[in-house]
């Protein structure tokens, strides 16, 4: 119950008034908590309703023997808990709601943009655009430094890294260098409503940026995507997608995964099994949804360990997959089995490999997944280094030689120049 104000009164006859709220002589002041409840009636067009005005507060020399309650602070969350750097995709990227660091103080400790920042402006200046000398600049400075030059950028010369890159680029070149200047998170996110924006759905792009990952990362990405576009990120794809797709998604937006450093718990895992074995058995829609709820929302340990108990005591269960589901079902799902198969590395190299194949094959080379697939790679060097390694033995092919072959122009450098990897950090 809130504290209510107690105004002055008139003195009753026969006593002092006494505007102190002192007691008269002889006796005691009052004890204890203050009442609640008002000790004396509101004055004149004041008292209790929703409809009334809230009453003056009076002057703290007016409150009688109890001095008025403290005011409410609101004290904002204090910024130097905000940490300039956040885990995305197992990466270190920048926080986007963190404060500006004092003056001074460097981005990127050892990294100076000034000279990066004086390249890109040379090779965007003037008539044309040096294309060899954006890449040069671009691709060899990691995610904090790029963050850092963008910053600088528009401190020194008022205008933003990335729509000058914007308006200096075009076609697959400059989707490329779109995304090495805003990072990994902001990108996917980018990429999110690229795949929900428009006349129909991208799954696959939607596949690759929300499924088999960690609760941290898809937090990170409704949250960023609902303050970029406005939107829930759930209420949108509810809207694009229906029947089996949408509820495959939507189960990947609120999984809760346990996490990959939990211990793996083999009866759990045998049930699931036998599980998803029935399942596949009478394959009906109920049934069918026991295949989305383990798949999705199990741990990448417990998961592997599910993929191998299923084929030892049945068969496949790639094959499962592939007998019970068609579309973009049977690829979604397939793309979280194959990302934790034990008979591979368990992290997705080889099958990232196979992606990567499978925007050059056939007729045509499917360039925007090329663009997304190789940029999306390359910010983990390591990563891209076991990536070429899987792709080498599972084409017998060297991953730069067939992009070279596949793309052209400053597009062909800048793909060659990801894939090589020379990114100091």
């Amino acid at each position: 119950m809130s504290y209510v104000p107690q105004f002055p009164t008139e003195p009753q006859p026969g006593t002092a008034y006494n505007p102190s709220g002192a007691p008269p002589p002889g006796q005691a002041p009052p004890t204890g908590a203050p009442p609640q409840e008002p000790a004396v009636p509101y004055p004149p067009g004041y008292g209790p309703g929703p409809t009334l005005p809230e009453p003056q507060v009076a002057p703290q020399s007016s409150y009688g023997a109890y001095p008025p309650p403290p005011l409410q602070q609101y004290y904002p969350p204090n910024p130097q808990l905000v940490l300039p750097t956040l885990q995305y995709m197992g990466l270190v990227v920048p926080n986007p709601h963190a404060p500006p660091l004092p003056y001074g103080v460097a981005k990127v400790p050892g990294y100076d943009p000034a000279p990066d920042a004086e390249s890109v402006r040379k090779a965007t200046k003037g008539f044309g655009t040096n294309d060899e000398l954006l890449i040069k600049t671009l691709t060899k400075i990691g995610i904090l430094q790029m963050d850092a030059l963008a910053d600088y950028y528009v401190t020194k010369y008022g205008k933003r890294l990335v729509d000058l890159l914007d308006s200096e680029t075009s076609s697959y070149f400059g989707m490329g260098i779109h995304a090495l200047a805003t990072g990994p998170l902001a990108w996917d996110i980018e990429l999110l409503h690229k795949a929900l924006d428009g006349v129909g759905t991208n799954e696959d792009l939607l596949t690759e940026i929300l499924l088999g990952r960690t609760n941290e990362d898809v937090y990170r990405l409704t949250v960023g995507y609902k303050s970029k576009y406005g939107v829930d990120l759930a209420v949108k794809i509810k809207g694009d997608l229906s029947g089996k797709t949408e509820k495959l998604y939507l189960i990947a937006l609120n999984a809760n995964r346990p996490p990959d450093t939990a211990p793996v718990d083999q009866v759990a895992v045998n049930k699931d099994i036998d599980v998803l074995f029935e399942a596949s058995q009478k394959r009906n829609d109920k049934d069918e949804m026991a295949f989305f709820d383990i798949i999705l929302t199990r741990s990448n340990p417990h998961l592997s360990a599910v993929i191998d108990g299923y084929g030892k005591k049945y068969r496949s269960l790639t094959k499962v997959v592939k007998a019970t589901f068609s579309g973009h079902t049977r690829d979604s799902l397939l793309y979280v089995v194959e990302g934790v198969k034990p008979k591979r590395d368990g992290k997705g190299i080889w099958r990232d490999a196979k992606l990567i194949d499978k925007a050059m094959v056939g007729f045509g080379t499917r360039d925007n997944e090329l663009v997304w697939r190789i940029v999306r790679a390359h910010w983990d060097p390591r990563r891209m280094a076991a990536i070429k390694e899987a792709y080498h033995r599972r084409t017998r092919k060297i991953l730069e030689d067939r992009v070279g072959k596949e793309t052209s122009g400053s597009y062909k450098k800048l793909m060659l120049a990801l894939i090589e990897g020379h990114v100091k950090g």
